[in-house]
């Protein structure tokens, strides 16, 4: 029920702020995640990104202070914080099928997304796979960059796996001889604090370093000694993860013994394999302590 309040929370305050700059990382902590956490969740929740859902209601707004001819244009399109008259009227016709400027002057159709609310929903049919594991700390070696959720129309890879499949997977899965890394379980680490806005989190994807001599160039990401609740997804990979963080959020967490460790980034570990059968499974690994 906690959780259900602050989403609910973040609701209100994406209204009350909807004509400000709307911190990702602050709806996050109104919610106990990270900014990666809360995109995914959020997204399976709504059935639309946080980005996406925060556009709808400003261009809503818009639709009636366009129909006030006592305000400018220029004012509306900073109001709901456009850079410029040329991107909010692209986007009102993206959203509305004709120009502010049109819609000011007659009575045309225009749309409205009204604000969300969450409600309580029976859950908790469908089993969840996990298991508690105490680790030393440990390296993560490969590419860091800024990982996202929130992706461009038509763009199903995230930007910097898309940078990692291109320059890095060729040197980590093929570099031969002792430093061979080929079938080793492909991990990414998302941090948890320190996050950038809009959804976008300081991320390495790369593997286990094990011992192994780190490759020139390559980054190292130190994991600290931790207790995690492990999770295994069964999907295609790359499929899947909003649904899997929804739940371990809302229906895994309130039921357990655990709450989440803040202080540690979460990781997601893709076992070798093709990750197109639909028996594929990869692992959320979730840093926990005990309430």
């Amino acid at each position: 029920m906690d959780w259900l309040i602050g989403m609910n929370n973040v609701l209100d305050y994406v209204e009350e702020n909807i004509t400000e700059t709307i911190d990702y990382e602050k709806l996050a902590k109104m919610v106990c995640c990270s900014t990666y956490e809360f995109c995914r969740i959020f997204s399976f929740m709504a059935g639309v990104s946080i980005s996406e859902y925060i556009r709808r209601r400003r261009l809503s707004l818009a639709a009636f202070d366009v129909q006030d001819e006592s305000q400018k244009m220029i004012d509306i399109a900073l109001k709901y914080c456009y850079e410029s008259p040329t991107s909010f009227t692209r986007a009102f016709r993206e959203m509305h099928g004709t120009s502010p400027l049109q819609a000011s002057r007659q009575g045309l159709s225009l749309k409205t997304y009204p604000k969300l609310s969450f409600k309580l929903t029976i859950k908790g049919v469908e089993e969840m796979n996990f298991r508690i594991v105490k680790k030393e700390s440990f390296k993560v070696m490969g590419l860091k960059g800024m990982s996202t959720s929130v992706t461009a129309e038509g763009d199903t890879l995230d930007p910097l796996w898309r940078d990692f499949m291109d320059h890095y997977d060729v040197r980590l899965w093929n570099n031969g001889g002792e430093n061979n890394y080929y079938h080793a379980p492909l991990w990414q680490v998302a941090a948890y604090w320190n996050e950038s806005n809009n959804g976008e989190t300081p991320c390495i994807i790369g593997v286990h370093l094990d011992g192994k001599p780190i490759l020139n160039g390559m980054d190292v990401e130190a994991i600290p000694a931790s207790t995690w609740a492990i999770f295994t997804i069964t999907c295609k990979a790359g499929t899947g993860h909003d649904e899997a963080y929804a739940r371990i959020q809302t229906e895994w967490f309130p039921t357990s013994s655990y709450i989440r460790d803040t202080s540690v980034q979460h990781m997601e570990v893709y076992p070798p394999g093709d990750g197109k059968s639909q028996d594929y499974q990869w692992e959320i690994w979730m840093p926990v302590i005990e309430k």
